[in-house]
């Protein structure tokens, strides 16, 4: 089974009093990066969220948006802050004073500051607020990781996909091989014979003969398509399992074959076998490009 690092999910929860909002969006990446974004007055809340992720998701960028809302109308209604206006009129009047021609400071001055108004959701009730946050990551997660996972299973049918074709292709490569082997046996062995009537006895036979047999292994390539079928079985093992399987996983087992397909076609000058070869690596890279978004 795979898992796709490209999601969408929302959930929202509320006690009645504060309403919280989650919002994530995932797509691929090399690691673990989580970019979370919360309401300047809750910062706090940021360690919350980022370990209930953690604990769950493995790699992958998420943008995570946190949204805190009253829903009570006391809650919502604005005040001044008495303190902080006080501190900025003190402050003001003086700088009036030292600054000779200026104007007065004017309440509408004041109320423009940045701190003087205030609501009651600027300083919500902390452990309700930290445990609707928790609630809302949760849920938001839970949706995540199933929307992951359906697009894990649309990845699984596509890569099952180019893996037959593989293995059609592979079957090609491994029924010409033996034609091609036997056509080749029996050129060496008429240039052999053809050798060796020409020089009437006077060259080395068993020279000869292993400089045959180096030949005709140096163009094999049984050992290639036997480790080409365990890679491919194990690849469509892996896929089809529940067990979930990392993306570093099968990004290394597809780079192995790409390495027994390219050692296969500089093993042969068949065309057939040629292209066959052209076909694998052209399935190899559409797998590739298809794991990297797994998770």
């Amino acid at each position: 089974m795979i898992c796709s690092m490209t999601g969408y999910a929302r959930a929202a929860v509320n006690n009645g009093l504060y309403q919280v909002v989650v919002e994530m969006r995932s797509v691929n990446g090399k690691h673990l990066d989580l970019f979370i974004r919360l309401p300047k007055e809750r910062l706090d809340l940021e360690e919350v969220v980022r370990e209930t992720l953690r604990k769950r998701l493995r790699r992958g960028r998420v943008d995570c948006y946190v949204a805190i809302e009253p829903l009570a109308s006391s809650l919502r209604a604005a005040r001044i802050h008495e303190q902080t206006a006080r501190a900025y009129w003190h402050t003001l009047y003086h700088l009036h004073l030292k600054l000779p021609g200026s104007e007065p400071p004017k309440l509408e001055h004041l109320l423009k500051l940045p701190g003087v108004w205030e609501t009651d959701s600027t300083v919500p009730e902390a452990e309700e607020v930290r445990h609707l946050v928790a609630e809302a990551t949760e849920q938001a997660l839970d949706r995540l990781m199933e929307a992951r996972s359906v697009e894990g299973k649309a990845l699984s049918r596509d890569l099952l996909q180019s893996l037959q074709e593989l293995q059609q292709d592979r079957l090609v490569v491994e029924e010409r091989s033996q034609v091609v082997a036997s056509e080749l046996r029996e050129k060496l062995r008429a240039k052999v014979q053809d050798i060796l009537a020409a020089l009437q006895g006077s060259v080395d036979e068993n020279r000869l003969l292993q400089e045959l047999a180096y030949q005709l292994d140096r163009t094999a390539i049984n050992e290639e398509l036997v480790r080409l079928k365990s890679h491919l079985d194990q690849m469509v093992g892996w896929i089809a399992a529940e067990e979930a399987v990392e993306g570093r996983r099968l990004d290394f087992m597809a780079q192995e074959l790409l390495r027994e397909v390219n050692t296969i076609g500089s093993k042969t000058s068949d065309l057939k076998v040629t292209q066959a070869v052209v076909r694998m690596k052209n399935a190899i890279g559409k797998i590739k490009e298809q794991i990297q978004n797994i998770e």
